[in-house]
């Protein structure tokens, strides 16, 4: 049973994503700002940290083929983002100390990148013609806010779980 915990937390986490978009309230705020919930990015990153690069960059591949098929329609720009995302934050976590608060910034650094890698592949296709002051004012500091409120309320109780499945695995 405690071998399914983090498969089970990474469904929990992409599935909360699409969970908090439909309770989003829909009002004036809504329509003028995008908040993008990045929940399953914000597990790969401690996953990553707490876990290991190997098994976050798996989880980053298959969830980013997931993310890909359920919620785009370009295939692979979620997949390659994830993977490499984590195989970052694994160097990246070499350099810095391994502290929640760490974890925390390089989290919503991750968010960052990934919006930016997203909107840049999106201007890069022709499928938006959106600034980047728009971009920026519109969806990336919403989205950062949104996710900023997330790791303040959760970020900490997702380290203890990670460091209690890591301390299971190594038990058996």
């Amino acid at each position: 049973m405690k071998k399914w915990a983090l498969p089970f937390l990474a469904v929990l986490c992409f599935v909360s994503e699409s969970i908090f978009v439909d309770l989003w309230p829909k009002n004036e705020l809504y329509m003028h700002y995008f908040f993008v919930p990045r929940f399953f990015l914000v597990f790969l990153v401690f996953t990553t940290i707490y876990i290991g690069k190997t098994r976050a960059m798996v989880y980053g591949f298959i969830f980013g083929v997931l993310y890909d098929c359920v919620y785009t329609e370009l295939l692979g720009v979620y997949a390659f983002a994830f993977t490499l995302i984590a195989y970052i934050v694994s160097k990246a976590i070499k350099v810095f100390y391994q502290h929640w608060l760490i974890a925390c910034f390089l989290s919503l650094l991750s968010i960052t990148i990934l919006e930016l890698y997203v909107y840049g592949i999106q201007l890069l296709i022709g499928r938006t013609d959106m600034p980047f002051e728009a971009f920026c004012s519109e969806r990336l500091w919403p989205t950062l806010l949104l996710n900023a409120v997330f790791l303040i309320l959760l970020s900490y109780p997702l380290k203890q779980w990670l460091v209690k499945i890591k301390r299971f695995e190594r038990e058996e």
